[in-house]
């Protein structure tokens, strides 16, 4: 939930609550620091300094900053993440404008926004180039920020047994999202050798579920996340410590972005049928070639099978069919020019769109170096580090492909290697039917070991994330 920028909807017996300002206008009205956990091992940090601002024009406001700072360790490779955002909001903490950056390793971004009228304007930098985009927000309360600034203090005294519904804008997604919080109970826990009273909140955020331990001023004490992570407020000084020290702890995360296989597939395996369990509604089981055979309660059987494709009967390069898969998009910068270069050398004269797709498809297997990444993906950002795991491959292959006038989308999923099924996203491309290829693992055509959950953008890997922790899966046939 960190980062987030919440336009707050508060609804209390159908009623739309009034947004109560609560902090002082004339100190320094928060310096606040929480240490980051994983397997009660410090990995990381938040920091935030919240401090008066004044208007140019007249008026008051706030300038908000924070500083979130981890490590992961994934497959054996160390990335130090860090996000940082400079917000000011008016004097009812209403957004203004925004600067938030995500850098990790050699991958860097940038989101910047500014609220005009019933609008949010939007700059997204990948290597110092601008795209904009406009986002109309709702119009019943103001843009505020949460999670920066805790969204808990603006909901005056809170009461158990209550729902707080909010907006999110999501600086990862570029999208207005839904957040719910239940305020579930009252209880006692230890602070500072203290014993406090604190309410008990729940959060569901496309279904990842998150409890915080929160003060009667407003204040979180404690946070607990699904994917394991404890959020703790703490003294300045032992969060300094660990900033020293931080570099010396990591996080797994191999198994919580995986799920076991009950046997071992075979290597380029043509043909599977799962036993998939935990998988509910609004997830894209089927497709050419993947059905669902057999339902059976909870549980379905779905078969995944690797079909031939007739180089003959590709279509002749441009496609003028599919056309939305042809568009650019926030993070599949199709239209850039150095995009465009690229996809020419690698296709050249190339007409059959099958054979052009392979084309790429092998050059990002030999050209981009394999190493999981934390980051938002982009095309651009990827072009210029060479490397990545699946999102970036994919994306730099979405882009490349929709510049030569191959409609590419982007599948969400899971794949099998090592005895277990990864999280993983692969490309689709359109060459009169549907082709799946792996840019990852240098399949023009991607083998049945391949599970697809979801299609769309990049943006949707949260809805698969949410899966790990409760889907499970039995192979019951392969060839």
């Amino acid at each position: 939930m960190m980062g987030l920028l919440l336009k707050q909807e508060l609804f209390d017996e159908g009623k739309t609550a009034a947004y109560k300002p609560f902090l002082s206008k004339d100190k320094l009205l928060s310096d606040q620091w929480m240490g980051i956990y994983f397997n009660d091992s410090p990995v990381g940090f938040v920091h935030t300094l919240i401090e008066p601002d004044t208007f140019k024009k007249g008026g008051s406001g706030y300038r908000i900053l924070n500083d979130t700072r981890m490590n992961f360790m994934l497959f054996q490779k160390r990335s130090l993440v860090r996000f940082e955002a400079e917000v000011f909001v008016d004097e009812d903490y209403r957004l203004r404008n925004f600067d938030f950056s995500l850098s990790s390793g050699a991958h860097e971004m940038g989101v910047s926004g500014k609220v005009i009228g019933e609008f949010m304007e939007v700059e997204i930098d990948s290597r110092g180039k601008i795209s904009k985009k406009k986002i109309k927000l709702p119009q019943e309360e103001g843009v505020i920020l949460a999670n920066i600034v805790s969204p808990f203090h603006s909901f005056g005294e809170l009461k158990v047994g209550k729902r707080y519904s909010l907006k999110v804008f999501n600086p990862f997604s570029l999208e207005l999202e839904s957040l719910a919080l239940d305020v579930t109970k009252k209880e006692k826990t230890l602070y500072n050798g203290e014993e406090i009273e604190v309410y008990v909140v729940k959060s569901d955020y496309r279904g990842l579920e998150q409890t915080s331990w929160v003060s009667p001023e407003g204040e979180v004490i404690r946070e607990e996340t699904g994917m394991g992570l404890v959020l703790l407020k703490e003294d300045a000084s032992i969060v300094s410590r660990m900033r020293n020290n931080a570099s010396n702890k990591d996080i797994e995360l191999a198994e919580l972005v995986s799920v076991p296989s009950n046997v071992e597939l075979r290597k380029g395996v043509n043909h599977v049928r799962i036993i998939i369990y935990g998988v509910g509604e609004g997830f894209d089981l089927e497709s050419q070639r993947q059905r669902i055979v057999e339902r059976k309660g909870e549980s379905k059987i779905i078969e995944i099978n690797t079909e031939p494709v007739d180089i003959e009967e590709a279509l002749s390069l441009p496609i003028d069919e599919m056309h939305e898969f042809l568009e650019p998009s926030d993070f599949i910068q199709s239209r850039d020019d150095d995009i465009i270069s690229l996809a020419r050398r690698i296709v050249g004269s190339e007409k059959n769109s099958l054979i052009a797709a392979q084309k790429i498809n092998q050059w990002l297997f030999k050209n981009i170096y394999k190493v999981p990444v934390v980051s938002i993906p982009s095309a651009i950002d990827v072009l210029k580090t060479r490397e990545g795991d699946c999102n970036e491959h994919t994306v730099l292959f979405a882009a490349l492909a929709r510049a030569a006038g191959i409609p590419a989308k982007i599948n969400v999923g899971l794949v099998y290697t090592g005895g277990r099924f990864y999280y993983h996203a692969w490309p689709g491309v359109y060459v009169g039917k549907w082709v799946e290829m792996d840019p990852t693992f240098g399949q023009d055509i991607a083998d049945a070991g391949h599970i697809k959950l979801l299609e769309g953008d990049i943006n949707r890997q949260l809805d698969i994330v949410k899966l790990l922790s409760k889907i499970k899966l039995e192979v019951i046939e392969q060839r």
